[in-house]
């Protein structure tokens, strides 16, 4: 009898590709929230390839759907454009969130999904107070992991995934905002908000939810007070990846020509 679970089976070849293709995704997905690839830069495909170490392939598969996503934008014979963090951009972030995160509030999550926010909270919330400096880097993977947990207490896949790219590009907003304008902040406060929902908690929650929306709008007014330099720069043809600057108008305008935000709005 034919075993389609036999490591023989002729499914194996695809589901490997299937799984070369997640993780090129997720490789460069987390490469553009951490700004290792910065916003605005251009990337081709064979830069990426060797960057990264996979397959042409492989990283153009990644790409068509970053670009369905609008984290990267076609740019011709240049290759692609990492979406910028404009004005418009971070509007867009900020309105996002107000219509998505009281999703959060709608249903209680299930028994074992509680048990398991709980459990990572308690890690979160010992990890940030052991470390006096943490790691920024090490700090935003494990914020984005308590975050894609959270998020699974909304019952709607579309809704749910809508909000976990909303907080992953708010999560790098943040990281750029750290490297261009010296604009810190301390861990998100998302050990109490997970367990408020684990408990079924709504005000409490609520209330986190608000105090990190408007922690987030200071920190954005910050940075766009500070116009001069760009929030999010275009690189100019045969060179490297870089920041560089744009002009104050370009900032205070957020418009862009060439790319698009994760809504598909002009960023």
């Amino acid at each position: 009898m034919y075993d389609k679970q036999s490591p023989f089976a002729v499914t194996s070849g695809p589901r490997r590709r299937d799984s070369l293709s997640e993780a090129a995704h997720a490789t460069l997905q987390a490469a553009i929230i951490d700004c290792q690839l910065p916003p605005g830069s251009i990337v081709s495909e064979a830069e990426l390839s060797t960057r990264f170490a996979y397959g042409l392939a492989t990283v153009r598969a990644a790409i068509m759907r970053l670009s369905a996503a609008g984290w990267i934008a076609p740019d011709g014979r240049r290759g692609s454009t990492i979406l910028p963090v404009s004005a418009a951009h971070l509007g867009d972030l900020i309105a996002s969130r107000v219509c998505l995160e009281p999703a959060l509030l709608q249903h209680a999550p299930p028994s074992g999904l509680s048990d398991e926010l709980r459990l990572r909270a308690t890690i979160y919330r010992t990890s940030t107070r052991q470390a006096q400096a943490p790691n920024q880097q090490a700090l935003l993977h494990q914020e984005r992991a308590l975050m894609l947990l959270v998020a699974q207490v909304i019952a709607a896949p579309r809704m749910r995934g809508w909000l976990i790219d909303t907080w992953a590009l708010c999560l790098r907003a943040d990281r750029h905002m750290d490297q261009v304008f010296g604009i810190s902040r301390d861990p998100l406060p998302l050990a109490g908000l997970a367990i408020a929902l684990a408990d079924g908690d709504g005000p409490p929650a609520l209330q986190i939810l608000e105090q990190m929306r408007h922690a987030f709008d200071l920190r954005v007014a910050r940075a766009l007070s500070r116009s001069a330099t760009a929030l999010g720069t275009a690189q100019t043809p045969g060179q490297p990846l870089h920041r560089g600057t744009a002009s104050a108008a370009a900032v205070r305008s957020g418009k862009s020509t060439r790319t698009r935000s994760a809504k598909g709005d002009s960023a």
